[in-house]
């Protein structure tokens, strides 16, 4: 049976949803067989978190390609984690957390500072 809708183009709201939901779906369930994996495995802390975060990215990807809503959140998230897998993996001397934190203070004031601007 052919659908009577073009392939491409607009979807409805429900469409959109069902395809958001069976990526997620997707995306928690590889989640799941990562760690399942890396706790057989003994993966050491670097390349665990280097997955976690290549995961998290490749599913925001993923949104991306299909038209979804992407989260800044979870760009942020796989962001970090592939940071500070590849943090550990490159053995840096520099702490990471307080850097980190600083960055984000910064983002955060200039978006404050943005905002009274308009």
């Amino acid at each position: 049976m052919t659908s009577t809708q073009p392939a491409f183009g607009p979807r409805s709201s429900t469409e959109t949803s069902d395809h958001a939901r069976q990526l997620d779906s997707v995306a928690w369930a590889v989640f799941f067989i990562w760690v399942g994996i890396a706790m057989l495995a003994d993966v050491p802390w670097g390349w665990f978190l280097l997955g976690v975060g290549a995961l998290i990215l490749t599913a925001e990807f993923a949104r991306w390609q299909m038209d979804l809503k992407l989260s800044g959140f979870w760009i942020a998230c796989g962001t970090v984690f592939l940071a500070g897998g590849l943090w550990i993996l490159l053995d840096l001397p520099w702490p990471l957390a307080p850097i980190l934190i600083i960055l984000l203070g910064v983002v955060l004031l200039g978006k404050t500072v943005v905002g009274v601007r308009r």
